[in-house]
């Protein structure tokens, strides 16, 4: 596989290609595309036509009967199902809320006058979802031969982020992707990258005959398109930004991108970072959270708000289909603005169904969640038991005085951790993560030069350290006057850390570790595990999570026997009885065959065998 850099300098010839000769461009992506139809097609006419060969020989011939004939049909039968798998693609409605004809009429009067004004075709339906954002979603009929039906998907919390001008951007936005005729070539894209990735995931770890020369194939072409893609999905976004610029504004459809990516900026650095720590002291998730997060973003819709400095200078990941919001506003003409407090939040077109959504939506998260909320519940039982462990020690190691102030601090409020973190960073100056904690903690005392200096020496010791830094300085800065010196120390260091932040983000499999686990906590790993037969192996590695943590998280990759249908049963339970000093995410061997190859390459030998 290409790595991070190499991929990233395709993708910006690519796109230097496309714009110089856009007709070249997409001959030279249609014929990949061809290429990979191809090869799809001789994998299943070669299993297929093989399987049918000796099927005849069998009822044609009869040869006298030997049990060993049943193997290769077993395993053509398997390859064959496998390919078909790959190409039949089900094509479902939206996940979400479809709008009744009774139901929201304002809003479903605003998106047929922006329709009207872009010249779409008419829509078969409007679906509003949990996510903060918009799509256009294309399902086909009759696998693409009979046309296809066209949805338009809006976020409920986009819509309580957005003012209605903004909104009738996104709108319009989508409605290009519909106009522009992205939806047949793009389908026809869409549909073979799917149909590889599911290929690939039948036939992981070479268990499929013929599995392994794919996969060869799949290395060298798999990055080629994958990047001659991306850059037809990014020019379709700059096309799509003209339509909303036409129709809502050049001014609307900017503040719209920015007042997004400031709503995603708060809600992962902040909103559910809080409600996730509720689960120190509560063992079920909480019940209105959707009802929470709308009153906390009209909140933040009506705050006079400024620019962050890394907003417009933040790289998109490697996979990222868009544009950055810097090359998106440039190319409307417009320029970012600051946000004045006066904005009235689109859901109110919603009418009453703006209540009974956020009332569903919770209650769904809220199932959602009980698993992994009772899986981090007994997480944070185990880090207060760490936490007594340590207080009842006299005395401790560099490191362990790190982590009693970080425990110190999230569960003890009572007990001022400055003196903790000072003290124990007096005796491992090089520990990024106590720099990170003592540094936060700082910057909530409006202790903001100190605050600074430890999270600088965070990102300096630990590159997956620079990311939750900047949230934190940008959270602290939010606010503060625009000539406040900080905001100026902030664009440099977004500046300078950009490239590391995004290799960080980009290299999540590079960042595995092993798992430091002694022989006894290996012991306690096989004899749960020896409880499930179909378990064969495991192997187990570290992995950084935000940089936030204060135990470690644990990767637990099994190579199971039975069974798809088991494993997904299986999968929860052996996750909730493993017992290991830290979280933990258990995987399967099948599931992701890019990830299960890094998991063993970090891991090394298996930590268990079933005897």
């Amino acid at each position: 596989m290409q790595s991070a850099q190499a991929r990233r300098r395709l993708v910006e010839r690519l796109e230097r290609e496309a714009e110089q000769a856009p007709g070249r461009y997409l001959l030279k992506l249609a014929l990949l595309a061809a290429l990979g139809y191809a090869v799809l097609a001789a994998t299943l006419l070669s299993t297929l036509g093989a399987l049918a060969f000796m099927l005849l020989y069998l009822l044609v011939v009869r040869p006298a009967v030997d049990p060993y004939m049943a193997f290769p049909l077993v395993v053509l039968g398997v390859a064959s199902t496998v390919v078909l798998r790959a190409l039949w693609i089900r094509f479902v409605l939206p996940e979400g809320h479809e709008l009744q004809a009774d139901e929201a009429p304002e809003l479903r009067a605003e998106v047929e006058r922006v329709r009207k004004e872009v010249g779409a075709a008419s829509l078969h339906g409007i679906v509003i979802n949990r996510e903060l954002n918009a799509a256009a979603a294309f399902v086909p009929r009759g696998l693409g031969l009979w046309g296809q039906r066209h949805y338009l998907i809006l976020g409920l919390p986009l819509l309580q982020t957005l003012d209605r001008r903004e909104l009738a951007a996104v709108v319009a936005h989508e409605f290009g992707h519909f106009h522009g005729g992205h939806g047949d070539f793009s389908g026809w894209i869409y549909r073979l990258r799917l149909s590889w990735h599911r290929l690939l995931e039948g036939m992981a770890g070479g268990g499929v005959w013929g599995g392994q020369l794919l996969w060869v194939f799949f290395r060298w072409y798999a990055p080629y398109f994958e990047a001659y893609s991306q850059v037809l999905a990014r020019r379709q976004e700059y096309a799509a930004d003209a339509v909303a610029a036409q129709v809502a504004g050049a001014d609307a459809a900017a503040s719209a991108l920015v007042r997004i990516e400031l709503a995603s900026d708060w809600m992962q650095g902040e909103f559910w970072p809080e409600v996730r720590q509720l689960v120190r002291g509560q063992s079920y998730p909480p019940i209105a959270v959707h009802t929470q997060l709308a009153e906390q973003l009209l909140r933040e819709l009506r705050r006079d708000a400024r620019l962050p400095a890394g907003v417009l200078t933040r790289q998109p990941a490697l996979e990222d289909t868009h544009p950055t919001l810097l090359k998106r506003i440039a190319a409307m003409q417009a320029e970012p603005r600051q946000f004045t407090g006066e904005a009235v939040p689109a859901s109110g077109l919603l009418g009453e169904l703006d209540a009974r959504l956020q009332q569903r939506f919770s209650l769904e998260w809220r199932k959602e969640e009980e698993s992994d909320w009772k899986a981090r519940y007994q997480q944070a039982q185990r880090e207060r038991a760490r936490l007594a462990e340590l207080e009842a020690h006299p005395t401790h190691t560099p490191g362990e005085a790190v982590e009693l102030a970080c425990l110190a601090e999230d569960y003890q409020p009572g007990v001022d951790a400055l003196p903790l973190y000072q003290a124990a960073l007096l005796r491992a100056p090089s520990h990024g993560h106590g720099h990170f904690r003592l540094g936060a903690l700082l910057l909530k005392r409006d202790r903001q030069e100190e605050g600074l200096q430890h999270l600088q020496r965070a990102m300096e010791l630990d590159p997956a350290l620079i990311d939750p830094s900047l949230r934190a300085l940008d959270a602290h800065a939010r606010g503060q006057p625009q000539q406040s010196p900080l905001h100026a120390t902030l664009e440099s260091l977004h500046t300078r850390y950009a490239a590391s932040a995004g290799q960080a983000q980009s290299s999540d499999t590079e960042a595995l570790q092993p798992h430091a686990l002694d022989a006894a906590q290996l012991r306690v790993l096989a004899r749960t595990l020896r409880g499930y037969d179909k378990v064969r192996q495991a192997w187990v590695v570290r992995r950084p999570l935000s940089g936030l943590e204060v135990l470690p998280h644990y990767l637990v990759l099994l190579d199971w026997a039975g069974s798809v249908a088991s494993e997904r049963g299986a999968l929860p339970r052996i996750a909730s009885q493993l017992q290991l000093p830290g979280s933990c995410t258990v995987l399967s061997a099948a599931s992701d065959a890019e990830q299960a190859r890094a998991i063993r390459s970090s891991a090394g030998e298996p930590a268990y065998r079933r005897p």
